[in-house]
């Protein structure tokens, strides 16, 4: 690092746990093999007809394996699949960090996540059609007119898929066997990011002694599809559905939406050594957030390289002391080239020489969660000293220029940068560093 910290390492806030639920994995080590071997998750969506829609036809879902074992060991009557998928990876993230067995005598939790509704299933085409249904029948019957909606709610028992009650909180401070600050985030596609940045937050507020970082969406529904359609920000490649997302290609035509989830376990290091835990994955250097209400869709390259030096500069890091960047890399026309003309300002010539790589080329886009899965992925470059592939980008866009490869580059990596942006102008990025003592469990490589 380029600076001092200006505090003592053991103040440090660390990821011990981590936990994934992906399109190319069930488990952290099933989803770093299959970054490192460029094994896509995305496949054609056969589970609802999509010939009347301009786009969308792929989707990365979870195989049917994967989705069979979350259900029958997560699954619980009345909880949404979101829910479901958040508690698998939760679960895997404990037992990572070593406080599966009695987390309560860890102290006080906070709990912050993002979940995106609808439904118990979450990814079943039918429940956005009960929910919009309930909707239309309510509308006839009462108008728009809140006391009369009021009224009419209270007469109803409403099914599942159209209400959005969750006991997700009190399930995960039942688990942990502690009362929990609980925070649910919504921040778009930026939300996995700005939890853990609320998370570290809390820590060094002292108000909670661990935190656990959730998040989770599977949205595969022709409501979602039209939506983001109508946005033209969805892929409408037409060969393999593998190829369909990608990211900094001169080729690329959208992004892929997904299903998955992703859990991280943060402390400060004092913590973790208290309870034996001197390994970490990753050490959080510092954040840059930002809203900006300029446009709902568009990024724009002065917001993007804002958060970023925010990021190197809470850390009291600069920007040779990246070593990869972990890109937002949706494979939209726009976000990808406005990603990238802001890492070229950040950057400058160090560009020609700095790996990027892209999750998204293999798994599609989780809105939220892809922010907490893909920090999973960027402590794994950092422990491991390997850069997973963009195998997609064959044919680099000049537009964009930056520097992708289609195999693993082995490489000392010290500093990582992530990024992750949103509909509705969020912005994130966090800086994060290779922690003294490195986590390098046997399953991982």
């Amino acid at each position: 690092m380029s600076e001092a910290h200006a505090h003592d390492a053991l103040e440090d806030i660390v990821i011990t746990g981590m936990g994934v639920v992906t399109p190319v994995g069930g488990d952290v080590p099933s989803f770093w093999a299959a970054n490192l071997e460029g094994r896509s998750g995305i496949v054609r969506e056969e589970r609802m007809d999509t010939t009347g829609l301009p786009c969308g036809w792929t989707a990365g879902l979870i195989p049917p394996e994967v989705r069979e074992k979350v259900a029958a060991d997560h699954g619980a009557p009345g909880r949404s699949w979101g829910d479901t998928l958040m508690h698998a990876a939760v679960e895997e993230a404990l037992t990572d960090a070593r406080l599966d067995a009695r987390p309560a005598a860890a102290g006080p939790a906070a709990l912050v996540y993002a979940r995106v509704w609808p439904g118990p299933t979450g990814s079943d085409p039918q429940d956005y059609i009960t929910h919009m249904a309930d909707l239309g029948e309510r509308y006839d019957t009462v108008g728009d007119d809140p006391a009369a909606v009021l009224a009419h709610l209270r007469t109803r028992n409403l099914p599942l898929e159209a209400r959005d009650l969750s006991a997700y909180p009190a399930e995960i401070a039942e688990r942990l066997g502690t009362a929990v600050v609980p925070v649910r985030l919504e921040a778009t596609c930026a939300g996995g990011l700005r939890a853990l940045a609320e998370a570290a937050r809390l820590l060094r507020s002292g108000r909670a002694r661990y935190a656990v970082v959730s998040a989770a969406v599977s949205r595969n529904t022709p409501y979602v599809l039209s939506q983001y359609g109508q946005l033209m920000a969805l892929s409408r490649w037409k060969g393999d559905p593998a190829l369909s997302s990608m990211p900094f290609d001169r080729r690329r035509t959208g992004m892929v939406i997904n299903e998955s989830a992703g859990a991280l376990i943060l402390e400060t290091a004092e913590h973790a050594a208290g309870r034996g835990v001197d390994e970490h994955h990753a050490v959080i250097g510092g954040w840059g957030l930002a809203v900006d209400t300029s446009h709902m869709t568009a990024p724009r390259v002065e917001m993007v390289e804002r958060v970023m030096r925010t990021a190197l500069a809470e850390a009291g890091a600069r920007p040779e002391d990246v070593d990869v960047v972990n890109a937002h890399g949706t494979s939209t026309r726009l976000n990808d080239v406005t990603e990238a003309r802001a890492l070229h300002r950040v950057f400058g010539e160090r560009m020609a020489e700095l790996p990027v790589s892209a999750v998204k080329s293999l798994t599609g886009h989780g809105s939220a969660a892809s922010g907490v899965v893909e920090t999973a992925a960027s402590a794994l470059t950092l422990c491991r000293g390997v850069v997973p592939p963009v195998p997609t980008c064959t044919e680099p866009d000049p537009a964009c220029d930056v520097r992708t490869s289609l195999t693993p580059v082995e490489r000392p990596v010290a500093g990582l940068l992530k990024n992750s942006f949103g509909f509705g102008g969020q912005y994130a990025s966090m800086f994060l560093r290779r922690p003294a003592a490195p986590r390098r469990a046997a399953s991982l490589g």
